[in-house]
Formats: C-alpha cells, sequence, structure tokens
C-alpha cells in the first residue's frame, strides 16, 4: 500500500523481516551504503561537505608498533547536537584488515579492507573530545593475505549521526506497467529509544526533470529496541517513457526522511532507475533489449577524475566499468547519474595455489575460508545493489575456484535473480553466466 497524501497514518502491524540488514563479522555493519542529512537541500544534492551531521576525520597521526603495526590516531570533538543519537564511524581504504577503538573500547574489526566499512560507536560522547583509533595489522607470508588487494593505508574515514529512532537500511524496487512504474521501498526502520515510540516514516519522489511525481507518509509504533520493515509503495506516471539506460539515464529521486511530531529527524536520498537487467544464453538484457557490455577498468580516485575517465571512456565506445574491488559511495552515484554501467566485483583475489583443486588444496576451495568469501560478497551486494548502474556482479579477481565460490554464486543467485553473475576464472564450470572478459 502506498500513501497518495501525508494525511494517511496506517499503522504497521507487518512483521515480515527485510533479509538484508545483517551486523557484519566483528562489529561491522553490513547494509545499503548512506548518508543521513539534517538539511532537505544537502539531502536533494548529496551534498555532504555542507552538512553539519558530516565529519570528516583529517587528523590522524601515524604510528608503527613492535610487530610492525601501523597505528592511526585521531582525536575528534563531536557535535553537541549529536548527543542522544547514534554515532556512526565510515572507513575506506586500509592496508588489509583494520581493528577499531573508540576511546580505549574496542568496537569492531573488518578482514576485507577493500570494501569500505561501518561501525557503530555507542561509547563515543557528544560535544566531548574523543580519541578514534584504527589498527592496521602487518603484512604476513600467511595465505590469508593473497585475498587482500594492496591499496592506501587509509584512503577516507568520517563520522555521522542517526536519531534513535532511524531509517536502518532499506530496499528499493521498480515494475513497470505499461508506461507506468511501481515503485516499491522496503525500509527497515529502528527504534533505540527504552520506551515505546511512535513516529512518521515519509517520501517522496521527484521525477528526472525535478518534479514532484509521488508522496505519503506511514506511521510506524515500535517497542523498545525493535526493528520492523515498512513497505512504501508509488505509482510513478509515465515512467515506463523515462527508463535508466546507458544511452539515456533517466534517474529518479526517492527521499527517505522519519518525522517525529514536528520535526525531521533524517533524511536519506536514494537513487532510483526504472527498468529491468536480464540474461540469458549468455547475453545481457536492458528493458528487454540486448545489450553489448564494453567493460574497461577504472583508476579514478576523486569525482572529478572519475567523470573525466568516463567521458573518455564513452568517446572510446565503452560503456561498462569493472573495478578490481568495491568503490566509494560516488563511484556508484556517478555512474548513475551519467549512465555508465557496473559490473560490482567482490574483493576476493588470489593466486594462492589457484590451480590446486584438492579440498583445501586453494583458498577458493577451503570451506574454512567460507566465512571471509562471504562477508565480503555480501558487504559488496549489500551496500551497492539498488545503484541503477549495477547491471553485474563479479564473484571476484582469478582466485581458481571450488566450494567457496560456488556458495558466493548461488547466495548472489538467491539475492537477486536478474543480474548475471561473472567470475573470469570459472574455467568453463557453472558459477559464470557470460563469456565476457576484461
Amino acid at each position: 500500500m502506498y500513501a497518495s497524501s501525508p494525511a494517511d497514518t496506517t499503522a504497521v502491524t507487518a512483521k515480515a523481516p527485510l533479509p538484508l540488514p545483517a551486523t557484519g563479522y566483528e562489529g561491522r555493519l553490513l547494509r545499503s551504503e548512506f548518508m543521513s542529512y539534517t538539511i532537505r537541500q544537502n539531502a536533494a544534492n548529496d551534498d555532504r561537505e555542507a552538512e553539519w551531521n558530516y565529519l570528516p576525520v583529517e587528523n590522524f597521526t601515524q604510528s608503527r608498533t613492535a610487530d610492525g603495526d601501523i597505528v592511526y590516531t585521531a582525536t575528534v570533538e563531536l557535535p553537541e547536537f549529536w548527543a542522544d543519537r547514534i554515532i556512526m564511524l565510515h572507513c575506506e581504504g586500509g592496508r588489509n584488515s583494520h581493528r577499531v577503538s573508540v576511546n580505549g573500547t574496542a568496537v569492531g574489526s573488518a578482514r576485507d579492507s577493500g570494501t569500505p566499512s561501518e561501525f557503530e560507536l555507542p561509547n563515543a560522547v557528544a560535544g566531548r573530545t574523543n580519541t578514534l583509533r584504527i589498527e592496521l595489522p602487518a603484512d604476513t607470508d600467511e595465505p590469508e593475505s593473497g585475498l587482500r588487494r594492496q591499496r592506501a593505508d587509509l584512503t577516507s574515514c568520517f563520522l555521522y549521526s542517526q536519531p534513535r529512532t532511524r531509517i536502518w537500511d532499506y530496499d528499493v524496487s521498480t515494475v513497470l506497467t505499461g508506461s507506468d512504474g511501481e515503485l516499491t521501498a522496503r525500509v527497515v526502520v529502528e527504534n533505540r529509544y527504552p520506551s515505546e515510540e511512535t513516529f512518521s516514516l515519509c517520501f517522496d519522489v521527484f521525477s528526472p526533470e525535478g518534479r514532484v511525481e509521488e508522496y505519503g507518509t506511514k506511521r510506524v509504533t515500535l517497542p523498545a529496541g525493535d526493528r520492523d520493515t515498512v513497505t512504501l509503495r508509488a505509482t510513478i506516471y509515465g515512467a515506463g517513457k523515462k527508463l535508466w539506460g546507458a544511452e539515456k539515464p533517466a534517474l529518479y529521486r526517492l527521499t527517505l526522511f522519519v518525522r517525529k511530531e514536528d520535526r525531521i529527524l533524517e533524511y536519506v536520498p536514494v537513487n532510483v532507475g526504472f527498468g529491468t537487467v536480464s540474461h540469458a544464453e549468455g547475453k545481457v538484457y536492458r528493458n528487454g533489449k540486448p545489450v553489448e557490455l564494453r567493460p574497461a577498468r577504472c583508476d579514478a580516485t576523486t569525482p572529478a577524475a572519475l567523470r573525466r575517465e568516463i567521458a573518455a571512456l564513452k568517446k572510446e565506445g565503452f560503456n561498462t566499468l569493472w573495478p578490481d574491488t568495491p568503490q566509494p559511495w560516488w563511484f556508484y552515484d556517478i555512474c548513475d547519474r551519467t549512465g555508465m554501467y557496473v559490473i560490482d566485483q567482490a574483493n576476493i583475489n588470489t593466486s594462492y595455489e589457484t590451480g590446486n583443486r584438492r579440498i583445501g588444496g586453494c583458498l577458493s576451495n577451503d570451506p574454512a575460508w567460507l566465512p571471509e568469501y562471504m562477508e565480503r560478497t555480501q558487504a559488496m551486494f549489500r551496500r551497492s545493489h539498488t545503484h541503477p548502474c549495477i547491471v553485474a556482479w563479479s564473484l571476484g579477481g582469478q582466485s581458481g575456484n571450488g566450494f567457496n565460490l560456488y556458495r558466493t554464486y548461488l547466495w548472489l543467485r538467491t539475492a537477486d535473480p536478474n543480474r548475471p553473475i561473472l567470475y573470469d576464472g570459472a574455467g568453463g564450470e557453472w558459477n559464470n553466466d557470460l563469456p565476457l572478459t576484461r
């Protein structure tokens, strides 16, 4: 059901959980990657630099332990208005794995440095100076180091906050009905207060031309410490004539926001593209028409450089970017806006005994490594799967083949039945849908 006006206060009673939110290994959160804004205009422009709820951490000092671990330490004074809010840390880059602590208390860790990671900071104190410590273990000669791409030590780190009645995650899907479209947003909301709370989950949808197409609200009551999934639906008239594709990237803008009494607590912007992706007999179809993917690698390190690179690649006839690892948030946003397909690749790339197909002979055929493979695959999928630019998934770089890559293929196929899944190292086996290489 969708609300045609903010007057709709239908109580939410459905308890079907959305199979998206998950707590990652050792405190890492696996969910859609988004920014929580406090100002509507900043959300509309996705302008983090103008948002007072966004706090980049730039004053790290670097040291090294006797074991060779690299330690980044920063003192951060959190805004007073973050009091009674949930404080989040976002990390990108970092050589190998990283461990996070705040004010001397461990927060969590992530072994996958190639995929941005997020953590809650429950012991951070608003209005005071806090000490943030990120440890990057030294390289080793152990087989596990083969899974870890060598990257810059720490490319980006920032803090933001969310209200205690908040959007925790979301999934967005679209269906065409003739010349119109149906948009469905399944939003996980959370109440972190010690008492029952009532609030409104609201939305609006803007067309590619900037017109309001639909808006609505649902009233939500959650017990203390509970989560629930709220389904929002909207009919977008004429969406069938404004499909997203590389040639004409018609991009709609969905904004989710939480309202309590007369206050808006947070805005979360989401890119939406109408249309379909499917595959059959080794071919990819976008909006029912076959598409020849012409992929290129991407080395851009800034948004401006990426825009220049996309413009140059399009002139050369490329229509797809296939990076080695998951990319920063702005990478997908720019590809959504400019009409560039993306093959998102899990951060799995190991040369350790790739030709050894005995059980345990290579990492990809060693069941003991399945949690590591699965975390990296799920982290890739959960943060980027709603972006229109994603045309296919890749299980990783050439890393042999075996049980772990069979399982990650099956997980992706269940999570996303439509997009093709690629694996260049499949060697003719069944866990590769397209005969495509870079």
